[in-house]
């Protein structure tokens, strides 16, 4: 933004409406003097508002309206570039002036337009306006004064003011202290008087509540003892009821026995008398029908063993593989991890190298502007020797990446070719197998006279293995059991161990809260057992009256007390609203597993409560929910947070085993393995004494293995056969692939050659070229230069590398991701495979079993078949005898029946007349309320407690209102004092940063100030200065004026300074200022007035090289400064009226 014109009517010099067109860079006002030509500066910090009349040659604001026009009012328009029109009039009245802002045309105040040009950069204290005393102010003013100057561009006085704003505000707060003390203290006094009365009238409500309480708990111990009595009834009418149903049972029972009995006489009598000729074939042919069905049975479960041996030895090298590939990847992953982090950093590392490369070069531009044709070709060619060395580079890193991607697929090869000899050699185990069993077909013929003495052989031995095998077992029972008690307490803790175990075993007693739960994921364990808490070791029931009983109970043991849950008084839970936010995993019941049926008792244990990850997402949603995190902080939905270390031995869900317990775990785990080791024994046995008495099954079970053996043989030669067939196939792509390598390699190889030669005769030319030149500075510069590039170059290269490294990497990565996925698959399908085997060897042992059934019964039929008649007459005999006994005892069972009809009639009146009498009292009871005392034990509290209400006397009730009231309100005092001494504390700390803040804001600016005045001076005066604090660590207790060294002088400070080095150095301050408050355009009246002319073109050149950046208009008639302008505005005063006439605007150039 810059002005682009400026329209004056009646102000100052300007009696007619004069426009005066501004543009970007560097103008210069000129004219003779007494033309008004600075009274163009004055109308743009008249209508800115940037100065006050005073300041601006005028004794008061009427002053600035022309008197030899005849008009009372003045007027300045600027427009800025952005179409921004800020107009400023005056008009002289009778009675004074009016002044009038306006701001694109609309009125506005004062403040509004400083406020706009403040947001840019147009400040009344930025020096963006230098006028003609300006310079001799600062020259003149005192040190304290110049200090000021920087107090004012920092804002100095904004602190000072708030820290005023702040001291009052602490007075009202000590104020407000004090008054608030006044209060408590008279209500402190009004407690103390009403205590003593407060503490009777709560007593005597405390013994009324107590005698209420015990009247109302006599009712309840009574209903309880006829719930009790009741409740023995009812089980000793259960008890009849079992006993009567028993009894019908086993007359039922007694009389299917006799019916049988009867039925079985008369089948006995039909078989006597129809008992001859086919019967004996049919069981000789059943006999060798149901033993073929035996061999078929037999054979085919051999061949499914054999065939899920093989299935369980593939899954095992399947499952191996597997863990190879999945450690390799997992590797890979962190590898790749790494690999990203390391480009990262060589990013950064390449893009600050980047900066200090562009700065090299616009040194070596620099040193080079004006040199000669050498220098420029000298740079020239060390930007193409670093541009052939980067593409070297680049070629090299192509190069390493074909390498590397020819290396990956060479491991692959090798991987395959080891499989290829693995599954050969394996091959050569089959065939000569196969040969064995052969071998061993042949040696059965000869050993079958040994049968008879192996069999007898293998019967002991079996015999020893089930001996050996009972005592094993029991001892592994008796373990178990330990084990399994031991689990048992350790899911309770303390002293309720002992409690909880006395009542574990009672009817409708399910377990404890911890028992009955599991936690679906282990990292959830803390925070479920932190939000249970207490309730962990409650206990669940089936009903209130299990729970009446069991309360019962512990009372008459003294066992102690538990906290017992109901199934049958839990109320159901309204459905979990859906959750969201960082942060939240889910619901506390929504991370255990539990058996439904226990829903309502879990839903007690943890309502609503939100497992959260950690404390921050916790605070984020305090208030809403009753939070747990996964390191153990609880947040209430009342605003309470509880946290801190916890406890090793903390117990609940999921909590593991002691040492106890893991001991009886590893030798349960030993006992089982020898278990394991005799029952295998004694089933080898077996098998080898039933495969002796049958020859021929077994030579038929022979066959049937070396028949498996070759198929499974020819299978895996199958798959040989596909996999070096793969094998040959990835081997021809190696091949082809490692050709193509090979000439991509050589391409490239050739092409660094070529790169190398070119960079050879490039750094010839450059090395006769320095030498020519043989300038220190230049070569110093272009060293720098070289070594930033070639720093630039290397670590461009690492970074290619990284990345190639990563593309590598992510290609393994992958491969190896595709094995694990082809393994999983494959050890699925043989899992699968496995369990229809099991099935169909389940079906063939029970076929086998059946058959072998039959031929027990054909066997037992054809042994007994000679003699049978006598047999089957004394048999009728024995089951006639048996149907007479079943009589006897139906009539005897039918005798106790009707004494348990007499019994449970009699528990039913009981019953209603108890049932009856419960009804009164709970008609009588207004609310439920939990007692444990007894009768005697009542009666005695309601006679003590009606002493106690006696002896009390008249009591003031009131006094309990009266005294809650000013405790109220000495609680609201005390709440009221303790905010406003954290105000007071608060207003203290705030007064001691604004004196940091006010410290902070003028050292940044003296600072930014000093840089600039530095480099400026240098460049006005070739010589050295800064400004100087007279009190460092406390800025605002001295002043500040300037120590400078002119060219070849010593060094100096203002006051001893010459007239025209005084005008330079307050310039180069005044510079330093607008340099550190950039301003869209400046304005400066004739501020080389005291300047000789060398100084006055080193300032005109200066100002050359800053109108870059902002617009600059300067009032001046020296020579050096209208030259170096970009255009001149010429101002004149008309003869006739005296008024400033502008001539019009010349370019220069």
């Amino acid at each position: 933004m810059h002005i682009v014109q400026v329209e004056i009517d009646n102000f100052k010099s300007f009696s007619r409406k004069t426009k005066i067109p501004f543009y970007e860079g560097f103008t210069v006002i000129s004219g003779p003097n007494g033309s008004g030509k600075s009274n163009i500066i004055d109308s743009i910090l008249f209508v800115l508002s940037l100065s006050t009349s005073r300041n601006l040659r005028a004794e008061k604001l009427t002053d600035f309206i022309n008197t030899m026009s005849g008009k009372n009012t003045a007027e300045v328009t600027l427009t800025f570039s952005d179409d921004t029109r800020i107009r400023r009039r005056i008009k002289r009245t009778a009675n004074g002036y009016y002044s009038y802002y306006y701001l694109n045309e609309k009125t506005c105040s004062q403040t509004e337009i400083l406020e706009y040009l403040s947001k840019r950069g147009i400040k009344p204290h930025g020096y963006n306006v230098v006028m003609q005393g300006d310079i001799s102010r600062i020259m003149d003013m005192s040190d304290l004064e110049r200090r000021k100057i920087i107090d004012e561009i920092a804002g100095v006085a904004e602190f000072d003011d708030k820290k005023e704003q702040a001291l009052v505000e602490l007075e009202q707060v000590r104020a407000s202290i004090d008054r608030e003390e006044i209060l408590l203290a008279s209500y402190a006094k009004q407690l103390e008087e009403l205590a003593d009365a407060r503490e009777d009238a709560v007593k005597y409500q405390k013994l009324q509540a107590e005698l209420e309480y015990f009247r109302a708990a006599k009712q309840i111990v009574r209903l309880r003892d006829l719930e009790r009595e009741l409740g023995l009834i009812a089980h000793s009418r259960a008890e009849q009821e079992e006993k009567r149903a028993g009894i019908r049972n086993d007359i039922s029972l007694q009389e299917n026995e006799k019916n049988a009995r009867l039925e079985d006489v008369h089948e006995i009598d039909k078989e006597i008398s129809h008992k001859q000729g086919p019967a004996y074939m049919r069981i000789i042919g059943g006999i060798e029908a149901e033993k073929g069905n035996i061999r078929v049975a037999e054979e085919t479960i051999l061949r499914r063993k054999k065939e899920k041996e093989s299935n369980l030895a593939e899954m095992n090298r399947l499952y191996l593989e597997l863990q190879k590939n999945q450690n390799t990847l997992n590797d890979k992953i962190r590898e790749s991890q790494t690999l990203q982090i390391d480009k990262a950093n060589l990013a950064m590392e390449l893009e600050a190298q980047k900066k200090t490369l562009e700065k090299a070069h616009e040194l070596v531009s620099k040193c080079s502007r004006d040199s000669k044709g050498a220098q420029a070709e000298l740079v020239d060619l060390m930007g193409q020797v670093e541009g052939k060395k980067e593409e070297r580079g680049s070629i090299v890193i192509q190069r390493d990446g074909i390498i590397e991607r020819s290396r990956v697929r060479a491991q692959e090869l090798e991987k395959l070719q080891r499989e290829q000899g693995s599954l050969a050699e394996e091959r050569s185990e089959k065939q000569a197998e196969i040969a064995a069993l052969e071998r061993d077909l042949l040696e059965a013929g000869k050993n079958k006279g040994l049968l008879e003495k192996q069999i007898g052989e293998t019967e002991r031995a079996m015999l020893g293995a089930r001996k050996a095998l009972e005592p094993l077992r029991e001892e592994i029972a008796r373990l178990t059991k330990k084990q399994m008690q031991i689990e048992a307490h350790q899911q309770v803790s303390g002293a309720t161990d002992r409690t909880i175990s006395a009542v574990l075993g009672m009817e409708g007693v399910f377990g404890t809260v911890s028992s009955l739960g599991k936690v679906i994921d282990s990292a959830y364990t803390l925070a479920l057992n932190i939000a249970a808490g207490g309730r962990l070791n409650n206990v669940v029931v089936d009903s209130d009256q299990t729970a009446a009983d069991v309360i019962r109970y512990l009372k008459d043991e003294r066992l102690g007390r538990l906290t017992l849950l109901p199934l049958n008084k839990m109320k159901p839970q309204p459905p979990l609203s859906p959750l969201a936010g960082n942060g939240v995993v889910d619901y506390a019941i929504n991370l255990i597993d539990f058996d439904p049926a226990y829903r309502d008792a879990f839903n007690l244990v943890f309502g609503q409560t939100v497992v959260v990850e950690t404390l921050d997402a916790g605070r984020r949603l305090m208030g809403r929910y009753r939070m747990v995190t996964l390191e153990g902080e609880l947040l209430e939905r009342g605003g309470a947070m509880t946290g801190g270390s916890i406890r090793k031995d903390l117990r609940g869900f999921g909590v593991a085993v002691d040492r106890e317990s893991a001991d009886i775990s590893a030798k349960l785990a030993d006992l089982r393995n020898d278990e394991v080791d005799l029952a295998a024994a004694e089933s080898r046995h077996r098998s080898v004494a039933e495969g002796l008495r049958a020859e021929r099954n077994e030579c038929d079970a022979a066959i049937v293995k070396l028949e498996l053996k070759i198929s499974d043989c020819n299978r895996i030669l199958d798959k040989i056969a596909d996999d070096e067939l793969r094998a040959s196939r990835l081997l021809e792509e190696t091949e082809r692939d490692k050709k193509e390598t090979a000439h991509q390699v050589a391409e490239l190889e050739t092409r660094v050659d070529a790169l190398s030669d070119e960079l050879e005769v490039l750094n010839r030319r450059v090395g006769e070229l320095r030498s020519v030149l043989n300038e220190d500075e230049f070569n110093l510069l272009t060293d720098k230069l070289q070594k930033a590039q070639s720093s630039y170059n290397d670590t461009s290269r690492r970074y290619e590398n990284k990345l190639n490294d990563l593309a590598g990497l992510n290609l393994e990565r992958q491969h190896f991701k595709q094995n694990v996925e082809q393994l999983t698959r494959e050890r699925s399908a043989l899992e699968s495979k496995n369990a229809a085997i099991d099935t169909e060897v389940a079906g063939c042992y029970a076929a086998a079993d059946a058959a072998k059934s039959v031929i027990a019964a054909f066997e037992a039929e054809m042994k007994a078949f000679t003699g049978e008649i006598e047999q089957l007459t004394e048999e009728r005999n024995r089951v006639q005898r048996a149907a007479d006994e079943a009589q006897m005892r139906i009539v005897t069972l039918q005798g106790n029946e009707e004494r348990c009809n007499v019994q449970i009639t009699a528990f039913d009146e009981k019953s209603a007349s108890l049932a009856l009498e419960m009804s009164e009292i709970k008609g009588s009871i207004k609310e439920e309320i939990v007692c444990d005392l007894s009768m005697e034990e009542i009666l005695d509290r309601v006679a003590t407690t009606e002493r106690a209400v006696r002896k009390l006397g008249n009591v003031n009730m009131r006094a309990i209102e009266q005294y809650d009231e000013v405790q109220k309100r000495f609680t609201e005092r005390t709440d009221k004092k303790e905010t406003l001494s954290r105000e007071r504390q608060a207003l203290l700390d705030k007064i001691d940063s604004f004196r940091q803040m006010k410290f902070d804001a003028f050292m940044q600016a003296y600072t930014g100030i000093n840089l600039h005045f530095q480099d400026i001076y240098s460049r006005l005066n070739d010589g050295a200065g800064h400004l100087v604090l007279d009190d460092h660590e406390d800025p605002f207790q001295g002043g500040m004026t300037f120590e400078v060294s002119p060219r070849g002088k010593e060094v100096t400070r203002l006051n001893l300074m010459s007239g025209g080095e005084k005008s330079l150095t307050t310039l180069s301050f005044i510079f330093a200022i607008q340099q550190f408050m950039p301003a869209p355009f400046y304005a400066l009246d004739e501020v080389d007035s005291n300047l000789d002319g060398v100084n006055v073109e080193r300032l005109s050149q200066m100002v050359r090289d800053i109108c870059t950046k902002s617009q600059f208009v300067i009032v001046s008639h020296r020579k050096p400064m209208i030259e170096a302008a970009d255009r001149m505005v010429g101002v004149t005063l008309r003869m006739s009226d005296k008024s400033t006439l502008v001539t019009g605007v010349k370019v220069n150039g």
